[in-house]
């Protein structure tokens, strides 16, 4: 199993790539600019300054994207060149209202590029558009990673090479426990005493202990934070290894290992620690965790606690 993790620049400027590559062990480790974090807060990122994040780092993560300019793809595409020009093999980014044309080009130039810009957008129309386009890609030897989305229907359909969803830290944002029940990621407020009672022996196989939240009616803060992002977050582990298993790989990269890749977009330090816990509990677990043990042999999933991911 594998923890495979997104590091925004924007948003955590000063984090050591190299610490974080050696703490995830068999995961992967992207990079993004945090160009739609910080369009949203009135922010700028500077080319120059990301290009040199990506260069101090280099070694130390398998794929970054693009610094692209939100609302302007010539600005975007600019910038994607200017990279490629300093040996920095970063995806593109195409986004809704782009031409079909430009998706090729991308395609053709880089062969693994971000799709984004469907925030908002209702999901049977994300997965057909997401379709298409990992669909378009395959056929000319590349692939797609759908930015911002863990949903385990669309992924499932799409078979997107790669995905990224948002870290646990939003879940304790709005009080939310979350747990993949072997089919689907699901989550379940912290208030919600009927449906906590149906999940509890999904929360308690990732070693989520209900007992305190629902004394408490609220999320933990220090170290019980940290145990329960860790707990929460062995969703995404276990929604990881399912998907790894669709056998979707870039034709531009026969040696990888098959798709789709889950990553967990981190938000702070606290989701960087949790990341590294998790990380090293898959690595050296001598079995398999309660969570895989509950569903894993219905999906022909022997646990490997070595497996090795690229």
């Amino acid at each position: 199993m594998a923890v495979n993790v997104l590091i925004s620049y924007g948003v955590q400027p000063k984090a050591d790539l190299a610490a974080v590559h050696a703490a995830v062990v068999c995961g992967r480790v992207m990079v993004d600019s945090g160009a739609f974090t910080a369009h949203s807060t009135g922010r700028t990122i500077r080319l120059e300054e990301y290009a040199a994040h990506l260069e101090r780092w280099r070694g130390h993560w398998h794929h970054a994207i693009t610094l692209d300019v939100i609302g302007d793809p010539a600005a975007s595409a600019r910038n994607t060149r200017r990279l490629h020009e300093r040996g920095l093999p970063v995806m593109p980014v195409f986004t809704l209202g782009a031409r079909l044309a430009e998706f090729d080009a991308m395609i053709a130039d880089a062969g693994y590029v971000a799709v984004g810009g469907m925030v908002g957008v209702p999901l049977p129309a994300v997965r057909d558009r997401a379709a298409m386009l990992q669909r378009r890609a395959r056929a000319a030897g590349g692939g797609i990673h759908l930015l911002g989305n863990g949903s385990m229907r669309t992924l499932r359909v799409v078979r997107p090479y790669s995905a990224d969803t948002s870290s646990v830290s939003s879940m304790f944002r709005f009080g939310n426990l979350l747990y993949f029940d072997g089919v689907e990621l699901r989550q379940v407020n912290l208030q919600h005493r009927v449906k906590l009672a149906a999940a509890r022996d999904h929360l308690a196989a990732q070693g989520v202990d209900l007992a305190p939240l629902l004394r408490a009616r609220r999320m933990p803060g220090g170290d019980a934070r940290l145990a329960l992002n860790v707990a929460l977050s062995w969703s995404y582990v276990c929604a990881d290894e399912v998907l790894r298993r669709s056998q979707v790989s870039l034709a531009r990269q026969p040696e990888a290992p098959s798709g789709t890749h889950l990553y967990l977009a981190l938000a702070n330090d606290g989701d960087l620690a949790a990341a590294r816990t998790l990380a090293r509990t898959c690595h050296e677990r001598s079995g398999a965790p309660r969570a895989w043990q509950r569903w894993g042999a219905r999906h022909d999933c022997p646990y490997s606690s070595r497996r090795k991911a690229g």
